[in-house]
């Protein structure tokens, strides 16, 4: 069978930007599909991937789907609206985010379609592209790349938006005009055709050249038939036999001969393996590497190396079919067709869950991805899809404030002051963002947690003007340590690709392949845990975690005489007292490995015992904190406090609770009881389910006042220094007296 009576004449014009009838009901749409119409097909299975199967039965049967009441449909037609992005006949212009051309299809509604403007209960979008060569590329910028159809497309696509970018895009600098950059140690010199490859010393030789860097996945236990070693690097001096390096190293080279890039950066080859010295020497090199390269190609659907990328071979459900332009040239003719096909995903594929990818993308000014289901194009200014669709990207992004020009010129003191200032706050957001986004990565070697994005630290230490600590930034250290595992709190877990390998979301400590522990971090660092992390501070209360006068702990002096300089002090300052100890190994922004880095400071900890929220009633005191609200299936993570035993004569001493209440720790079997246990001071949250069993007594270490947050700790008795468990915060203020008395004392937190 042909197409139906309702596709024969359909056309671009005849869709564009009005709403057609095209069945009378759902039914009418299915039966046509199944009776060899390619339209209806294509159409009928776009719902069908958008809809569960009891909506569609829902709407096939005349009712609305259950979320919209399941009552008697008022009209039951479907009809088609067609958004067409075609450049001669868009008011968007290039630099503007859009979607991609698309055809709506709109089914069943529980009002008069005539007389109100909300949509059709089931709605679904196919997309539109032109083949390239075609008249109708001319005007329609999407497009479909397979292997069996269009298979080298992606190099015209990638070819048109890199030298657009690079002929108009300062901001994605150097454009053509300017000098390039400095380039890596060694780079591939590919020439021109197969045969020529071989490694060159690009720095030694003052050698500056565009060249392209490829960012991704060596794959599970992979190594390189051919990668540079200390035995082979005179050889691959000479020459390198493209046929024994791994597809994705082939495909590499393949790319950028046909965008003219003579010089490539791949880090198995261009970084000596098996040693330690170049690679630690390397490593803090990437801000250079992907920073400087003209292009970073990003191997995103495939998480083996020893597989190509360049070619997709994605099968959708239902192949592409015509759409009539429904236009004709000067002489008459028929312009030809675009084509309708099921729409694709923007969705990076593995390298999205690996640590060191993560850096490798920030870094990089100019982005050609090979994405699971299409190629997209970004730079500095905007990205593109292979699809059409394209998002313009705005100048707060974290790339652009790492490469940002320091100020240093401004004749005004005063406003050069501020003006750094206000960098270094955007900078600290950019960061916890950062770290956010990257905590959850996976890592081969766990041990490269700060390795894997010590050349952002590099870089946003330029801004934010501070030691870096494991992770944190000591002039927002105590920020800094109120981090959280978000699954903990969120209850919500990790959406990882479907074709990356199955990762449990919560929070864990690291181990190694043979799974024994990876002490990789101070247990303060957020880089402790396994796990995706986030601080708890927002905008608008950003000001309460940078003035010291809230801080309920101190630095210490940088002498071993008494302190007499506290946070408060008019001449408080960094340069005269500290947060770590004397003996503390060196930390910053360079150092690869940071597994120990002592905290030495001034604060009130206080002795509690955890009470588990099972079969406690239900209390306003615990909703207002992200911290105290009871999510299912994370009872393992959230306990209730209650002031230790310790501490009960001090409580009646301060009146904040009679001594004689404090042996009702146990919660009232009335139902219509709403109180917790009277000593239930705050609610906490363990980093790691698993360790709340063996740590029942621990101890609070108030941090910040007003938000009265702070770490659960737990106290080693052979040496007296503390280790982190967890965050809390205190939901009944009658106990703040209790928690600011007593002296200061010396808190050694590791």
């Amino acid at each position: 069978m042909g197409r139906c009576s309702a596709c024969a004449d359909m056309t671009v014009e005849h869709l564009r930007g009005t709403m057609v009838f095209y069945h009378p009901s759902l039914r009418s749409l299915r039966d046509s599909a199944a009776a060899g119409c390619d339209m209806c097909r294509m159409f009928w299975v776009s719902i069908q991937q958008r809809y569960e199967r009891e909506d569609i039965d829902a709407v096939l049967s005349g009712k609305a789907i259950e979320i919209e009441g399941g009552q008697p449909l008022y009209d039951e037609r479907v009809w088609l609206l067609g958004e067409f992005r075609d450049r001669g006949r868009s008011h968007s212009k290039y630099n503007e985010s859009t979607w991609g051309s698309a055809v709506w299809v709109y089914c069943g509604y529980t009002e008069d379609p005539d007389m109100s403007v909300k949509p059709g209960v089931l709605q679904s979008r196919v997309a539109v592209f032109a083949d390239p060569g075609t008249p109708a590329a001319a005007i329609f910028k999407e497009r479909y790349f397979m292997a069996d159809r269009n298979p080298d497309g992606h190099v015209e696509f990638a070819r048109g938006l890199l030298a657009r970018c690079w002929s108009s895009h300062p901001e994605c600098g150097p454009t053509n005009t300017d000098p390039p950059p400095e380039m890596p140690t060694r780079v591939l010199d590919i020439g021109h055709s197969p045969g020529s490859t071989k490694l060159v010393l690009a720095r030694e030789n003052g050698l500056r050249e565009p060249y392209l860097a490829l960012s991704y996945c060596w794959g599970q236990g992979v190594h390189h038939a051919t990668e540079l070693r200390d035995n082979n690097y005179t050889c691959l001096l000479e020459s390198i036999d493209e046929m024994a390096l791994t597809a994705a190293h082939r495909d590499c080279i393949a790319i950028s001969r046909k965008l003219g890039i003579r010089y490539i950066w791949i880090d198995s080859l261009c970084i000596i393996q098996g040693n330690p010295t170049d690679w630690e020497h390397e490593s803090k090199m990437m801000a250079e590497v992907y920073g400087n390269a003209t292009l970073t190609v990003i191997a995103g659907r495939t998480g083996d190396s020893r597989l190509g990328f360049l070619t997709s071979h994605m099968k959708q459900e239902e192949p592409p079919c015509a759409l009539p332009l429904g236009q004709k040239d000067e002489d008459g003719t028929d312009t030809g067709d675009v084509f309708l096909c099921l729409p694709r995903r923007m969705l990076r594929g593995v390298i999205n869950t690996r640590g060191w990818c993560f850096q490798e993308m920030v870094l990089s000014r100019r982005k050609l991805t090979y994405e699971v289901d299409q190629v997209c194009f970004s730079c500095q200014r905007l990205e593109r899809a292979e699809d059409g669709n394209t998002m313009v990207h705005n100048s707060y992004q974290l790339r652009s404030r790492l490469f940002r020009a320091l100020p240093s010129s401004v004749v005004d003191v005063e406003n050069l002051e501020v003006e750094r200032e206000q960098l270094r706050t955007q900078m600290l957001q950019l960061w916890y963002q950062a770290v956010f986004e990257y905590s959850y990565r996976q890592l081969t070697n766990p041990h490269d947690i700060f390795a894997a994005i010590s050349s952002i630290a590099q870089l946003a230490k330029r801004s934010i003007r501070s030691r870096y600590l494991a992770g944190l930034w000591e002039v927002d250290i105590v920020r800094g340590l109120l981090w959280y595992t978000y699954f903990t709190i969120s209850g919500r877990e990790i959406i990882w690709p479907k074709d990356a390998p199955s990762v449990d979301p919560r929070p864990k400590r690291p181990t190694k392949v043979d799974g024994k522990p990876a002490i990789r971090a101070p247990s303060w660092s957020w880089a402790s845990v396994q796990g995706r992390v986030r601080e708890l501070s927002r905008p608008q209360s950003e000001s309460l975690y940078r003035d010291p006068s809230n801080f309920l702990i101190q630095p210490m002096p940088k002498t071993k005489a008494k302190p007499q300089d506290t946070v408060n002090s008019p001449d408080y300052s960094l340069d005269r007292l500290t947060w770590t100890a004397w003996d503390t190994p060196h930390c910053d922004a360079d150092v690869l490995h940071m597994p120990t880095c002592e905290l030495w400071f001034l604060g009130r900890p206080k002795p509690v015992h955890c009470v588990s929220w099972i079969g406690l009633p239900k209390s306003d005191l615990t909703k207002s904190h992200p911290l105290c609200r009871r999510m299912p299936g994370t009872h393992g993570f959230r306990v209730l406090l209650e002031a230790g035993e310790t501490e009960h004569a001090g409580l009646d001493e301060l009146g904040v609770i009679p001594l004689r209440a404090s042996s009702t720790t146990t919660p009232s079997h009335d139902r219509r009881d709403t109180a917790l246990p009277p000593l239930v001071f705050a609610s906490a949250c363990f980093d790691v389910g698993e360790e709340q069993a063996d740590n029942i007594d621990c101890w609070f270490l108030p941090l910040i006042k007003e938000k009265w947050e702070g770490l659960l700790l737990r106290k080693d008795v052979s040496d007296g220094k503390f280790r982190r468990l967890g965050l809390a915060v205190v939901i009944k203020k009658q106990f703040l007296p209790w928690l600011l008395s007593g002296p200061e004392e010396e808190v050694r937190l590791v």
